[in-house]
């Protein structure tokens, strides 16, 4: 036999020994797989997605997301964290809070694609829906960061928000932060001397009014004293609010609820 049959056949075998043990024995495994229910009055788990949530899926995969969150809850013996006396230990997904079990095939039977997630940029959101079911909460995290987190390295999704002037009463949905975050979203906005002083002029009497101490804004500590509040105050003229693709989003988050069911096969 010639050099270049070997390799042929040396290919040949390792492609399909990685396809029948990595593609179609699992996909014979998990086929049948079925939602679970302890009893025959529970509802089933998991459910499959509906409405905003099942198009905020889309928006989640859309945007990349997944490069960044991971969807899977590592098992007990797996991640290192260290106890108060140092000693260390494993269960790291599961000490933060992330799920109440490691995940398995069964929690993933109605996605499609699958987005395990590549890296962990940011925590893992298997079960986001669980720890954090704030919808107003997602809302102002998504459109600025650095709100909810000073040392958050996400960016601002702030295309899925508008920022509008109030015609009549606020929106409903109108995003519950102050001015420092929504003037420019991504960063923490402060006004320039010019621009507070522009400000003052125009409406300093207004700003006062609301003012519980007497404030002296003729002095430099007076008048920092006025901004530092005035910055934490919304914007009167205008508000932050949703698009479609924004609360579809959260929707989706506020959807994913991964390890919250104990399952038979996820005993450790």
């Amino acid at each position: 036999m010639d050099r270049g049959m070997v390799i042929f056949l040396g290919a040949l075998l390792t492609f399909s020994s990685s396809w029948l043990g990595l593609i179609l024995l699992p996909f014979w495994q998990l086929r049948d797989e079925q939602p679970y229910k302890k009893d025959d009055g529970d509802e089933p788990y998991p459910r499959p997605l509906q409405g905003k949530a099942l198009a905020g899926k889309k928006v989640y995969q859309n945007n990349g997301c997944m490069y960044c969150h991971s969807q899977q809850v590592r098992s007990a013996r797996f991640g290192n964290w260290w106890d108060a006396t140092g000693e260390q230990k494993t269960g790291a997904d599961i000490k933060r809070s992330w799920g109440q079990r490691r995940t398995v095939s069964r929690d993933y039977i109605y996605d499609n694609p699958t987005m395990l997630g590549t890296m962990r940029t940011g925590p893992d959101l298997a079960n986001i829906g669980v720890r954090n079911p704030s919808e107003a909460w997602h809302h102002t995290h998504m459109f600025n960061p650095r709100s909810a987190n000073a040392w958050s390295v996400m960016p601002s999704f702030a295309f899925f928000y508008t920022r509008e002037r109030v015609v009549g009463a606020r929106s409903d949905k109108a995003l519950g932060l102050a001015r420092e975050w929504t003037v420019d979203p991504g960063y923490r906005w402060r006004p320039s001397a010019a621009e507070w002083d522009a400000v003052l002029k125009e409406r300093g009497d207004t700003i006062l009014a609301g003012q519980a101490e007497a404030i002296d804004i003729k002095t430099a500590e007076g008048k920092k004293r006025l901004l530092d509040f005035w910055l934490t105050t919304p914007e009167e003229e205008y508000q932050v609010v949703p698009n479609a693709d924004g609360d579809a989003l959260v929707a989706y988050l506020l959807a994913l609820r991964k390890a919250e069911v104990p399952l038979p096969e996820a005993k450790e």
